[in-house]
């Protein structure tokens, strides 16, 4: 028999295979974390308002408005851009952005037994264009810290995943050490760790701290730049159609990939894991045959000499996250299920909640339960730390 021990209580995997989710977020208002900034940074805050039209929008210096829609579809009839709000009509929290006692209830409702939980999106990247920095810093460790208190009802179910200022090195690495001391098992930095859109020589201090704390390292769609033009153009008008036809079936990821394994980082630090939420993987057949093909082509003109393939830097040092991209089942055997963590993205757009086990079910019918487990339950338990997980072979 194979057991995992939620916040006390053991459940049999051979007879309801645990599942897992890599990807949650924590969709919540600033009311709950506000308390942790200080006073004389309150009139600073980001600032919920409420829109005419309905549903709400975030004011926050810097930044177009950002509109609630796609952060708090869970349970709502039909995904919207705009118009959405953190209450049902009768004045109870929506979805997502509730209590910790909520939280856990939906995980329930959804077949889901623990929950990596990435910040908001507003706080992810928006309260960067506030200019003070220390004002943005303390909005920075205010929510750290909520995390932290909002977890500790069900630390084993509830796995908080920190923000990371961009504000510099020293910056990065202080926030590391801070939510690693809160008892927080990860953090999410949305640029690399100095701040910029790629890597530099500087960012090693934050590896070889996260290292040694044992902090897991697990940004959220991209490392950089990649990514957050999407989530800006969602704010405003400039997000139409085509955008939104395509907005996951382009993957500029393979550019972030490539400047980490160009950066040298995995020599030095050849203990480094990371682990990207939200990716899907069923592009990475493709792009790392491309990447591979073009260190052969182009290795001898850039006088550049990887000591292993693009490819293998990948399968050696990072992990994706699938949300809803099935083809990843036929396209097992040209990828590394010991790679891939499986996420419903509760509550955003594309996520599967209320629905995660029969989704997962549907999915993975007819694949070697070993496999499955893996992608469901297993990958998670051993990057996160979240305890003992099933025997299973590697492939």
């Amino acid at each position: 028999m194979s057991e995992l021990v939620i916040d006390g209580g053991v459940r049999d995997a051979s007879v309801a295979p645990t599942l897992i989710s890599g990807d949650g977020h924590l969709e919540v208002t600033v009311e709950p974390w506000m308390k942790f900034v200080p006073q004389k940074y309150r009139d600073q805050a980001p600032r919920l308002v409420h829109l005419p039209d309905g549903g709400e929008g975030w004011v926050v210096e810097g930044m177009p408005m950002f509109h609630n829609g796609m952060n708090l579809s869970a349970g709502r009839t039909a995904v919207k851009l705009k118009g959405e709000s953190y209450w049902e009509p009768d004045g109870s929290p929506a979805p997502g952005s509730g209590s910790p006692q909520q939280r856990i209830s939906e995980q329930d409702i959804d077949g889901v037994d623990a929950e990596v939980l990435y910040p908001p999106v507003f706080i992810r990247r928006c309260i960067e264009g506030i200019s003070d920095r220390q004002v943005y810093l303390s909005l920075v460790r205010a929510y750290n810290e909520f995390l932290a208190e909002f977890c500790a009802v069900s630390p084993r179910r509830l796995i908080g995943n920190a923000t990371i200022p961009i504000t510099g090195i020293d910056d990065a690495v202080a926030e590391l050490r801070h939510a690693s001391g809160l008892g927080l098992p990860s953090v999410s930095p949305a640029m690399f760790p100095s701040g910029e859109n790629g890597p530099v020589r500087g960012d090693d201090v934050f590896w070889e701290t996260a290292l040694e704390l044992g902090m897991r390292v697990s940004p959220h769609g991209s490392l950089g730049s990649v990514g957050a033009l999407n989530l800006m153009r969602s704010a405003t008008a400039s997000f139409d159609f085509n955008e939104a036809l395509s907005q996951r079936a382009s993957k500029g990821l393979a550019t972030t990939l490539a400047h980490v394994i160009n950066s040298g980082v995995f020599e030095r630090l050849p203990e480094l894991q990371i682990y990207i939420a939200e990716t899907n993987a069923s592009w990475l057949p493709y792009a790392l045959y491309m990447m591979d093909d073009s260190y052969r082509l182009f290795q001898d003109y850039f006088g550049q000499s990887l000591k292993m393939l693009p490819s293998e830097y990948v399968w050696s040092h990072f992990h994706f996250g699938i949300v809803r991209d099935p083809l990843v089942v036929p396209m097992l055997d040209l990828l590394d299920p010991s790679r891939l963590i499986w996420g419903s993205d509760f509550p955003h757009s594309v996520g599967s909640w209320p629905n995660s086990r029969a989704f997962v079910d549907q999915t993975f019918e007819g694949v070697d339960p070993v496999i499955r487990d893996r992608i469901v339950r297993d990958n998670a338990v051993e990057f996160f730390g979240l305890g003992p997980s099933a025997n299973v072979r590697e492939r």
